[in-house]
């Protein structure tokens, strides 16, 4: 038994209790421990025995063995017995292993086998129950017991439950069986019986049925072998003959149905076809049906006279009523237009698919039925499409005729936009003293424009309007070689109708073929998931019967699942329902192309009817400009107003606009992303190029007409306030006298002003034209972004359609800033008498001839130069005591006079501008102004009452600017100051000269700077500084860090 211990743990015997944790049981621990110790016992016992034995002569003559030939734990063999020695009490009382009867086989199998007790323990000891070591024991084999009964129950629970398993899934498996044979026999039944009662729905149900049971299509994993015997040969082959014939039948029933058209037979039985796996033959079947049907359908020609002859003849319509009947249509057949004839094969397209390929999808879609569906029914309708339109090009010449166009195009651009200006104002003939009394516009009595009405106003008018019809002659060709206006306009209607039924039909064959490809994509997704789910049935059910699969590696799982996505990505790939780029896409972008020259040639040529007419007006001609909300309140004889109030605008920028927008959207709605892209650049060209340059020809004649001494404005001959109510002006004599008109005519002083005021606001409007065109143009942009968002789809070629439209962006602000510099050049031109006003008010070089001739000239204002002598020296005197300030303050004043007089100037133009440019404009003018003022003031001295003046006269002139600007954002004096610079500095120099010391100025200048109000240099400000009498220069050169020269 100790070698049975010992072989049982490589850690021998244990040496103490913790060393006994090391083995497999404490029980056998214990017992190994005690065995060795009842056999050392044991052996010392025989050992002192053999000692004190008093047999010496057995011991002499069988000497003892050697001690290293001895083997350990042996003692040497004794002749008697003797007695042992009595063990200690803590062995005595040690629990004994039980007899070798004792234990059972069972335990014998399961427990190490121990050595039988010795001698001494089984006849002299007895186990004590009560010793700690035999109740650890006890406890370890309670322990061990009953370890041993719970794996042995459950290995046994869990064969048994194995084997119930089995047993339950071999029960399912049968259940399953007979549950598909009962299937197989009823739907075997049933559709024998169905096709016997002709219910051929039914019938192919139940057939469909039975193949997805054979097939394993059920979702159930198909029928077994012994499922086909319980349902029996007999049941098979019922259904073989049952298919047979169903087949047999159905098709024969839908082929009768293809050559009879028969809609409602086709309905119903092309969803067979796909359940007696038919498909392939009904896809064929299908596909000749609507061939016919599509062939009736697009034909314009009528019937056959015979055919005609020997159809039925309605009930209640005689013979003759029929002939005549089919005459009408085959005459409307002839007369049909090309928009008409494209019209109704993209109806009978559209129809037909509308109708027949949702069922086609359902019941033929594993066949590709859709896909050739979609192909069948788009080319029969493009090759009738491409014809038509290849015919009507043909009929209507549209090669050469673009090609006319495009000659004409070159010819009026090149007029307008050319550079040359051959054709004077606005391109027309005529010289510019003509073109002047166009612009003038009534101021002979309205003998050219309309004038005022009475016997005057007909002087001339006929001579006008021949001028007019004249100029409008001269088109550069366009009437003789393309057309009139109206006739190109109905022809681009009926290119652009074409271009809109075609691209609507290409888009819905277009999404037809996408829709199909959606379709067989689901198609191949619901096939692999059912594959999936189909491998894992077969990996559960090949698992539960422990039969090794081919797909039972992960590697060899994984693999399948990539085959069979690669085969279904494969055949979608494959399949390529429309090409690209077909033939009716040539021919549309050829037709859209052709479309693009004849709109900007269209484009061009009302552009240049709208220049002639507002080149030759009359008082249709213009109109309040009512995009920037002015109203020509109170006539236009009336007092003057607000900045714009009065404003007009040419309906020169009205028809452009109009033109520009109307041939743009027409574009649009053809749909067509190329044309409307070309419709677009044509847009902005034209407006950008053509238009500007017309616009800013006509406002530098609007200048030159408004320019003082040569126009329309005051030119000071007669004194201030009286050049306006005059006829003197060389111009309007030699126009008058042209007109057959005598000078007199005219020669009340109210009609006179009315009639420059009529012309300043139509030379006026030019400029306005510019502003209204900008305005109109951002509307257009606007209006077209809108078009694309809800009439285009998402994509790149409408990206690149919008791109085109935000070109209009660059028109808008070429506009702009054309616009700007009309308005400088206008300033540029008024400027001169503007600063001849303020040098009348305040006195020039070399000033009056003493002071009774400044009292006389200007009121006694105690502000001149009161010299002596003929001596120089600045009209503007600040140099005031007490009593000449006092003096000052009752009378008008220099600075008031000068801005009197710029009313008079520039009253006439400042309402008749929209508000933004009357804003520039009197910005403009004061900038000027104050240089001029600037300039005078720094050759007057100044007393401390004197710079009180100087700001009183500065504050004066900047609420007289506030007072005539329209704009909110130039009502204070920081944004004016920041917007007119020269006045900003006026504003500076009168602080500067009202600080009451010198450390003041500099104070002034430091916070000033900081805030960036500041412009004066400080040589600037020394100089300023040295005009006060009471400043010593060398302290202001000493403050300044200025060395005096």
């Amino acid at each position: 038994m100790a070698a049975a211990v010992s072989s049982s743990n490589s850690g021998g015997i244990p040496a103490d209790l913790v060393d006994s944790l090391g083995w497999e049981s404490p029980r056998l621990a214990l017992l190994a421990l005690a065995d060795e110790s009842e056999r050392a016992a044991a052996r010392l016992a025989e050992e002192l025995a053999a000692s004190l034995s008093a047999t010496t002569t057995a011991a002499a003559a069988k000497p003892h063995p050697s001690p290293t030939k001895q083997p350990r734990g042996k003692a040497p063999p004794r002749d008697g017995p003797a007695s042992p020695i009595p063990l200690p009490k803590s062995l005595q009382n040690a629990p004994r292993p039980p007899p070798a009867a004792a234990i059972s086989d069972d335990d014998a199998t399961q427990q190490p086998q121990l050595p039988h007790p010795t001698p001494s323990r089984s006849h002299h000891h007895n186990p004590n129950p009560s010793h700690p070591l035999a109740r650890a024991a006890l406890a370890s084999e309670s322990i061990l017991a009953s370890l041993a009964k719970i794996a042995t129950g459950g290995s046994a629970a869990s064969s048994e439950m194995r084997a119930l398993e089995s047993r339950r899934r071999a029960l399912d498996l049968e259940a399953g069986d007979v549950a598909r044979a009962l299937a197989l026999r009823e739907c075997c039944t049933k559709g024998g019986e169905s096709l016997m009662g002709r219910r051929y729905g039914d019938a192919a149900r139940a057939v469909a049925d039975v193949n997805a049971i054979l097939d394993g299509r059920d979702g159930r994993g198909g029928a077994t072998e012994r499922a086909k015997a319980m349902a029996g040969e007999e049941a098979l082959a019922a259904h073989q003959r049952t298919t047979e014939v169903l087949k047999r039948a159905v098709g024969e029933r839908f082929e009768a149905a293809v050559r009879n058209g028969d809609v409602a037979g086709l309905s119903e039985l092309t969803p067979l076809l796909g359940m007696l796996s038919m498909a392939e033959l009904g896809v064929k079947l299908y596909l000749q049906y609507s061939q016919s049907c599509l062939v009736q359908e697009m034909t314009f020609e009528a019937d056959d006279a015979a055919a005609e002859e020997d159809g039925p003849v309605p009930e209640g319509m005689s013979r003759a009523a029929l002939r005549r009947q089919r005459a009408a249509q085959r005459q409307a057949a002839l007369a049909m237009t090309a928009p008409l004839k494209l019209a109704r094969i993209y109806n009978a397209a559209v129809t037909h698919l509308r109708h027949h390929l949702p069922m086609v999808a359902y019941a033929l879609g594993e066949a590709d039925g859709d896909a050739a569906l979609v192909q069948l029914v788009h080319v029969e309708a493009e090759k009738r499409a491409v014809d038509i339109l290849r015919d009507h090009m043909a009929a209507k010449e549209l090669g050469r005729t673009v090609r006319r166009a495009e000659a004409v195009a070159a010819k009026v651009e090149e007029r307008y936009a050319g550079g040359t200006n051959a054709g004077g104002i606005g391109g027309m003939g005529g010289s510019r003293d003509e073109m002047d009394l166009a612009f003038l516009g009534g101021m002979d009595a309205g003998a050219l424009m309309g004038g005022l009405g009475g016997d005057a106003a007909n002087i001339g008018g006929g001579d006008a309007a021949s001028r007019r019809e004249a100029a409008l002659q001269d088109d550069c060709g366009f009437a003789l070689e393309v057309g009139t206006l109206a006739d190109v306009d109905a022809a681009l209607e009926e290119w652009a109708l074409v271009m809109q039924h075609t691209e609507s039909y290409e888009r819905f064959v277009r999404h037809a073929a996408a829709e199909v490809v959606k379709a067989r994509q689901l198609r191949g997704k619901q096939k692999r998931e059912e594959r999936r789910r189909r491998r894992e049935r077969e990996e559960t059910e090949g698992d539960d019967d422990n039969t090794p699969s081919s797909l039972a590696s992960p590697r060899n799982k994984n693999a399948a699942a990539a085959n069979d996505d690669d085969d279904d990505e494969t055949m979608v790939a494959q399949i390529e329902i429309l090409p690209p780029h077909t033939a009716l896409n040539e021919v549309a972008a050829e037709i859209g192309g052709c479309y693009s020259s004849l709109e900007r040639c269209l484009l061009l040529a009302g552009l240049q009817r709208a220049v002639v007419q507002a080149s030759f007006p009359d008082d249709a001609t213009f109109a309040p400009a009512a995009s920037h909300n002015t109203a020509a309140e109170g006539g236009e004889g009336g007092g003057y107003g607000a900045a714009g109030s009065r404003a007009l605008q040419t309906n020169l920028v009205e028809e452009a606009l109009f033109a520009a927008r109307r041939s743009t959207l027409r574009a649009f709605a053809t749909g067509h992303v190329g044309t409307a892209s070309a419709a677009a650049n044509v847009c902005a060209d034209v407006l950008g190029r053509v238009l500007l340059e017309v616009l800013v020809q006509r406002a530098e004649r609007g200048a030159a007409i408004l320019k003082p001494g040569e126009g329309l404005l005051d030119d000071g001959q007669a004194g201030l306030g009286q050049a306006a109510m005059s006829l003197a002006n060389k111009g309007l004599r030699g126009a008058a006298a042209r007109a057959g008109a005598k000078v007199g005519d005219a020669s009340d002083d109210g009609t006179a002003a009315a009639l420059r005021l009529r012309g300043a606001a139509r030379a006026a409007a030019n400029f306005n034209d510019l502003a209204v065109a900008a305005e109109y143009t951002r509307r257009l942009e606007g209006h077209l972004l809108k078009e694309i968002d809800g009439g285009y789809p998402a994509g790149h070629d409408t990206e690149q359609l919008r791109m085109c439209v935000k070109g209009l962006g660059g028109v808008v602000e070429a506009f702009s800033q054309a616009s700007t510099r009309s308005v400088e050049e206008l300033i540029s031109a008024v400027l001169p008498r503007a600063r001849q006003v303020v040098t009348d008010a305040v006195g020039s070089d070399g000033g009056p001839a003493g002071a009774t001739a400044a009292a006389t000239n200007f009121l006694g204002s105690p502000v001149y130069a009161q010299t002596g002598g003929a001596g120089g020296g600045s009209g503007l005197d600040y140099d005031l005591d007490d009593a000449a300030f006092e003096l000052a303050q009752i009378s008008e004043g220099g600075i008031g006079r000068a801005c009197a007089g710029l009313d008079e100037l520039l009253e006439p133009v400042r309402v008749h501008l929209v508000p933004a440019l009357s804003d520039e404009f009197v910005v403009g003018v004061l900038g000027g102004v104050a240089k001029r003022l600037e300039a005078a003031i720094r050759k007057s001295k100044f007393t401390p009452l004197g710079a009180i003046r100087l700001d009183s006269d500065v504050r004066y002139l900047m609420t007289f600017a506030k007072d005539r600007i329209d704009s909110p954002k130039l009502k204070s004096n920081v944004t004016l100051c920041r917007a007119c610079p020269p006045l900003a500095r006026l504003n500076q120099i009168a602080l500067l000269l009202n600080v009451d010391d010198l450390e003041d100025a500099l104070d002034l200048i430091s916070v000033s700077k900081r805030k960036g109000q500041w412009d004066l240099k400080l040589d600037d400000a020394k100089a300023l500084l040295g005009l006060r009498v009471d400043f010593d220069l060398s302290k202001v050169n000493d403050l300044l860090q200025v060395e005096d020269e």
